[in-house]
């Protein structure tokens, strides 16, 4: 039986929180030496001394410095840095210096990434802005999701860990399998136990933690804004005037000064020819207004014997022609502002239920591809597209505003109250923390998710802002990178009810064991062409079965053998060329 390998030395080259996140999973395993290969940095190495790791400063690229690392005798080496060409070419010197070395790769582009894997051997490599996407769209779609993942990968369907309350959809009473008929997913816990009997009753108000598809997850979501929590009349008679008051607040000062000018002029010449004639007042206002505009017909004159009408008839032609030019000036200003705001894409939007997308870098552009086969409409905001970008939102039919979406003016123009969800993905967390509070003023009650780069400052903004929904990068994908030291399938780690639990996908063989060791629960399999099913147990399935599963850490720390003896199988079969199963039926 296999067992996990002892003071092994791994290797992370990085310099960045994902490294740091890295380097302390892994520091967290028995019998590891994590060393960290960078620059010097005197504040890193401060940071990294802190996650229980040691830096080792020199070029991750160069001889020297992998083998100041101890790259001959390590197990394992990450390169993670922010610059694919460096990780690659690290990997590549590390395995000319050591042949037996694992290599775990940080790659952008999703499509190298899997070419990679395929013609390298024991490697594993990951595309960060992909992985995390995932979970960006999942809780986007359902706001009680807590992680996404694609499965089976690369174009499996989006799946994710949600939670539910048993009063909420109908099932109190009813046995965990007929629960699971019900909602169409998969029931992990009951109130924190994941040893559930199959035939007992599920009390009423128990917390479900539950697995399945996206699609299926969103029948049984719970509401958005629940209809106790709903604003009175008066709430949103309230709210529409002060939106109004906040337009009116926006109006161009020198505009209003121009009209409040020229009506008080008109009612001044009014109220005078009406005394001078001794008409109505619709007769002077008629005189007023056609000697203003220099449009006069000659039907009426001032009275020539009377300077003072003389006078004030010449005040209201001269400026009548200052503001007729003045009022041209202003109309043309307005429709060439229009036309340039229309050039940019800014425009009112008037969909409904909508999500609002602002930010569409690399995982932004992730987290697009992925909603897009849902039945929700899009509306992007991104400062700077590029031109693929308007050419997809042009032949997929969503929305692209191109502005900033820290601007109230842009956030306006997003119809928030309507919307269903937003997602801030630039690139810079503070200005992701200014959208979603500029969001909130506009909709308290529409779900925000938020990504921030550092794991801390994700902690620290969920809690003092109250954003539940706040995801760090570096900390999904941390968990990720330290499992694929070890194994090829790692795919991450939840946390529930104070309880943690590693995400890893199988692939079955005739040398992986018929039943999972105490403490894995099996999720789904899948297969390539892309058949899914959720399962209760792997018995049966057939030989290059791809299958899901969670691992209780607690069981794992406890008794590693049997979980790394199933995963090495597991890797075995994943090396080799995998017998096609598109042929079988997969049971549950």
């Amino acid at each position: 039986m296999a067992s996990p390998p002892r003071e092994s030395t791994m290797i992370v080259v990085g310099g960045d929180q994902l490294a740091l996140s890295t380097a302390r999973e892994l520091s967290l395993l028995p019998g590891q030496r994590v060393v960290v290969l960078w620059q010097a940095d005197a504040e890193f190495e401060r940071a990294v001394e802190a996650v229980g790791a040691s830096l080792i400063t020199g070029r991750p690229e160069s001889r020297d410095g992998l083998d100041a690392a101890g790259v001959k005798d390590a197990s394992t080496i990450l390169a993670l840095s922010h610059n694919d060409q460096l990780n690659l070419q690290t990997a590549l010197r590390a395995r000319d210096a050591n042949p037996k070395i694992r290599i775990v790769l940080r790659q952008f582009n999703r499509t190298l990434a899997a070419k990679i894997e395929q013609n390298l051997e024991n490697c594993s490599v990951l595309s960060l802005a992909w992985h995390s996407a995932a979970t960006y769209a999942a809780v986007a779609l359902d706001p009680s999701c807590f992680r996404g993942l694609q499965f089976p990968e690369p174009d499996g369907p989006l799946t994710g860990f949600a939670t539910r309350v048993a009063d909420n959809h109908d099932v109190a009473g009813r046995t965990s399998a007929e629960a699971e008929r019900a909602l169409g997913v998969r029931l992990i816990a009951i109130d924190g136990d994941t040893e559930i009997r199959r035939d007992a009753p599920i009390a009423p108000g128990a917390r479900l933690v539950v697995f399945g598809t996206i699609d299926r997850l969103l029948e049984s979501a719970p509401r958005q804004v629940p209809a106790e929590h709903r604003p009175s009349l008066w709430r949103r008679l309230r709210g529409r005037l002060r939106r109004r008051h906040r337009r009116l607040r926006r109006v161009d000062p020198y505009l209003v000064a121009f009209v409040a000018t020229v009506l008080l002029l008109f009612a001044l010449g009014t109220w005078y020819f009406r005394n001078s004639f001794q008409s109505d007042w619709l007769t002077a206002a008629y005189f007023v207004m056609s000697t203003m505009t220099t449009t006069g017909f000659g039907d009426i004159s001032p009275d020539h014997t009377r300077p003072l009408d003389l006078a004030v008839a010449m005040v209201l032609m001269l400026l009548g022609t200052v503001f007729t030019g003045l009022f041209i000036v202003f109309t043309a200003a307005r429709l060439t502002r229009g036309q340039w705001v229309r050039m940019q894409g800014l425009r009112p939007i008037s969909r409904r239920g909508h999500i609002v997308i602002c930010g569409a870098g690399s995982i932004g552009t992730g987290v697009i591809d992925l909603l897009l086969e849902f039945d929700k409409p899009l509306v992007v905001v991104e400062q700077r597209p590029d031109p693929s970008l308007v050419e997809r939102a042009r032949d997929r039919g969503f929305d692209l505003l191109t502005g900033d979406a820290s601007r109230d003016d842009t956030l306006d123009l997003c119809n928030l109250r309507a919307a269903h969800s937003l997602i801030a993905l630039t690139n810079v967390d503070t200005l992701n923390l200014e959208i979603a509070l500029g969001a909130r003023v506009r909709n308290p009650d529409m779900p925000i998710v938020l990504r921030v780069a550092e794991a801390t400052f994700a902690a620290s903004i969920a809690r003092h802002f109250q954003c539940e929904t706040t995801f760090s990068v570096a900390a999904l994908a941390g968990p990720v990178f330290a499992g694929l030291s070890r194994m090829s399938g790692a795919r991450g780690r939840i946390a529930f009810d104070e309880q943690e639990f590693g995400v890893a996908e199988l692939v079955l063989g005739a040398d992986v064991p018929p039943q999972l060791p105490p403490g894995a629960v099996p999720l789904a399999a899948g297969t390539d062409d892309g058949e899914f099913r959720l399962i209760r147990d792997i018995s049966g399935l057939p030989p290059g079965t791809r299958v899901l599963m969670l691992a209780a850490l607690a069981k794992v720390r406890e008794n590693p053998e049997p979980f790394f003896a199933i995963a090495e199988a597991a890797t075995e079969v994943k090396r080799a060329p995998a017998q096609s199963a598109s042929s079988h039926q997969i049971g549950v």
